[in-house]
């Protein structure tokens, strides 16, 4: 009876025979796009397929997923003795991409952007005040064009930025920008309630960030000032929130991450998050004309990234609030530091498990599941005017290089090079991950002989055929 429960307890934590000797088993998880595929190991092919659990002896193993009609997916994957090791994340993209032209325009929109939930695009067609919106989950439907009113703008030229979608998926925030003068304007894309902010808050701040992700509460930065204000359409006086701010990022209602010149020696920058009434003094950097902060949430815990332009590097930090609060008076010590020359640009994975910062093909990345990080340069040029990458999904990044979109891992595996785009727009995808859309230019030579650049709104399939 001992040794039954002995050995029962050793197969628990992964231990087994083989050949006479004693093994210890990692067990490994392993999911594909689409699914299923067939899974090889060390070049042979295994019984199992893709959503299956395989259990291996610890050791060095070369992981390549298949299936017919796409590219193969590689890695090699180290097994650890009684640990589980996910891969829900492989995606096998076609050999050949099928690319059609959803609508061609005679003008390059001054802005295309896509909503959170990756179901609608809105792109500025034409005019200054129209714009067509793509419903993804509906491809076969025909733009729907959306006529904002003209007493809704103060002048009627211009082109637009986007700065936030609220978290409703309905509303977003533009800013419309002349040689003169800018407004912001938040547009609704049922066009029911679009409001020009600029005029009903009556301030012209320098940035706009929803509160809360809220379309109808905003915080109001104004760097020449450097004061951070709340107003909201139901209370449209601004409201005194911080001072002294160079910069800032919001998470929530309340809680606020920014850089200070309040109380710092020449030459140097407070890194501080205030929250609910709180404020927390991170460390001070350098002095930059930029500074790079971001937050938020994963697996319960929260994590913070800061950083200055100047330093080349991007402190990570993993609950910094809780230390802060336990022992105020000992240095808050980083759970990574992301070394990047002249970083320009952090961001968060869509599901927050990577925090990326970059510089132009120059990458760091900490992974806060795995506690790793990773340090790499691309060969693949990036082409301009494009600064900086962004995450395709929880674990891809992507840029437009040699006018073509090129999708990569966060540890730079599994290269791939799609179909073509333009560096102006970064490309979408629809929340199943069937499409993707891009917009492409293409040269057309009229009647006359004279060319013209025509730019189209394209979709390309990410499923083949038989797995419509």
């Amino acid at each position: 009876m001992v040794l039954t429960t002995i050995i029962l307890l050793y197969q628990a934590y992964g231990f087994g025979l083989r050949n006479g000797e004693v093994i210890q088993n990692g067990l490994i998880f392993m999911s594909s796009h689409p699914n299923p595929a067939n899974i090889y190991v060390n070049d042979q092919k295994r019984d199992e397929k893709t959503n299956s659990r395989l259990l291996m002896p610890a050791g060095q193993y070369a992981f390549r997923l298949e299936r017919d009609g796409y590219r193969p997916w590689k890695r090699a994957i180290s097994v650890e003795g009684g640990s589980v090791g996910r891969f829900d994340y492989p995606f096998l993209f076609p050999t050949k991409l099928t690319t059609a032209t959803v609508k061609k325009y005679d003008a390059r929109p001054s802005v295309v952007t896509q909503s959170p939930d990756q179901r609608w695009v809105l792109t500025q067609n034409g005019a200054y005040n129209v714009f067509d919106l793509y419903d993804t989950k509906s491809p076969e439907k025909a733009a729907t064009s959306l006529t904002l009113p003209a007493n809704l703008f103060t002048f009627t030229d211009g082109t637009w930025k986007f700065v936030e979608w609220a978290s409703d998926n309905r509303h977003v925030v533009l800013q419309h920008v002349s040689d003169k003068s800018t407004e912001y304007i938040l547009v609704d894309r049922q066009n029911e309630n679009s409001v020009n902010l600029t005029k009903t808050l009556g301030v012209n701040p320098t940035q706009i960030e929803l509160r809360g992700k809220k379309y109808d509460k905003y915080f109001l930065f104004d760097q020449a000032a450097q004061t951070l204000t709340t107003a909201s359409l139901e209370d449209t006086v601004a409201q005194p929130f911080l001072d002294h701010v160079l910069a800032f990022k919001s998470h929530g209602e309340k809680t606020v991450l920014y850089a200070s010149s309040k109380d710092v020696a020449v030459g140097k920058t407070a890194i501080l998050e205030y929250d609910d009434g709180k404020t927390y003094t991170f460390r001070e950097v350098t002095a930059s004309e930029k500074y790079l902060l971001d937050f938020t949430q994963y697996s319960g815990d929260w994590y913070v990234a800061l950083g200055s332009q100047a330093e080349n590097k991007v402190y990570v930090y993993k609950n910094p609030m809780d230390r802060l609060n336990d022992k105020p008076k000992d240095p808050l010590v980083p759970v990574q530091v992301l070394k990047v020359a002249n970083p320009n640009y952090i961001s968060f994975s869509n599901n927050a498990r990577f925090v990326m910062a970059e510089n132009g093909t120059q990458f760091s990345l900490y992974d806060a599941e795995t506690d790793k990080g990773y340090s790499y340069t691309l060969k693949q040029p990036m082409d301009a005017p494009q600064t900086h990458a962004t995450w395709m999904d929880g674990h891809r990044m992507m840029y437009t290089s040699g006018g073509k979109v090129f999708v990569f891992e966060f540890d730079d595996a599994n290269h791939e090079v799609l179909q073509a785009a333009d560096p102006e727009y970064a490309p979408y995808f629809d929340e199943s991950y069937k499409f993707i859309y891009s917009f492409a230019n293409q040269s057309v030579k009229a009647a006359d002989g004279t060319q013209t650049t025509q730019f189209s709104l394209t979709s390309t399939d990410l499923l083949t055929a038989a797995d419509k």
